[in-house]
């Protein structure tokens, strides 16, 4: 049988979870917050308008209430998202280890708990993001796997390994 280049024991709590909420919200795709100060600015581009004239004084107020109202909204939607994974999650998905096993050609993950194994070959993820506490493993645009990096044994050695399956793939978030 093939032996592992590297076996990483991960779990991933509640607050792990919560945190990658708000990294794949605001940090993964680096448009949202852009995106945000366009729609504000138009809002209050609306609102600043009168007799024919923009206020200009009106326009900032605006702008800058109408951003941080759009932040509020999407931090409620992101902990609103956060609560109900919590409260449906009747498999015991948080805090369960799961053992990743990285080879040549595929990562095996593994959780005895929920009694699952799966296996695929590195060009099946969709994408690698590596951020300050974690490396998140992007089966799909949507579906990911968290792996805490306090769990690594040999952080660089993995990242090496991984950066070079990920080619192209492999995206590192700024601090």
């Amino acid at each position: 049988m093939e032996e592992a280049n590297f076996i990483i024991n991960t779990t991933m709590t509640k607050e792990d979870y919560r945190r990658f909420l708000y990294i794949a919200t605001f940090r993964r795709n680096r448009i949202t917050i852009p995106i945000l100060l366009i729609i504000s600015l138009v809002g209050s581009l609306i609102i600043s308008f009168e007799n024919g004239h923009i206020n200009y004084l009106l326009l900032i107020i605006s702008w800058i209430l109408l951003f941080c109202l759009s932040i509020f909204v999407v931090v409620l939607k992101v902990e609103q998202k956060n609560r109900q994974r919590i409260k449906t999650d009747k498999t015991g998905t948080f805090d369960s280890i799961n053992t990743l096993y990285f080879f040549e050609d595929k990562m095996v993950i593994e959780n005895k708990d929920l009694k699952s194994t799966v296996q695929l070959k590195y060009d099946q993820f969709f994408s690698l993001l590596e951020s300050r506490d974690y490396f998140i493993f992007y089966l799909t645009m949507n579906q990911a796997s968290l792996v805490r990096k306090v769990d690594v044994e040999s952080l660089s050695e993995l990242r090496g390994f991984i950066i070079n399956k990920f080619e192209g793939r492999y995206y590192k978030i700024r601090k």
